[in-house]
C-alpha cells in the first residue's frame, strides 16, 4: 500500500494539482483572516492597517 501511495505522488500531474489545491487554500485563508469577506464595509475605507495612523 506504501509503494502504491509513493509512487501516486511522484507523477507530476498529481504534484502539480496538490500544490494548486494547498496554494489556493493559503490565499482564501489568507483572504477570510485579512477581512475581505466582510459583508459591511467600514465608512473610513476598510480595515486597512494603516487607517488609525
Amino acid at each position: 500500500m506504501y509503494s502504491r501511495l509513493t509512487r501516486f505522488f511522484q507523477y507530476a500531474i498529481t504534484l502539480w494539482i496538490w500544490k494548486t489545491i494547498y496554494y489556493i487554500a493559503i490565499l482564501v485563508g489568507l483572504l477570510w483572516i485579512y477581512g475581505i469577506h466582510s459583508e459591511q464595509p467600514e465608512p473610513s475605507g476598510g480595515t486597512f492597517i494603516y487607517n488609525g495612523f
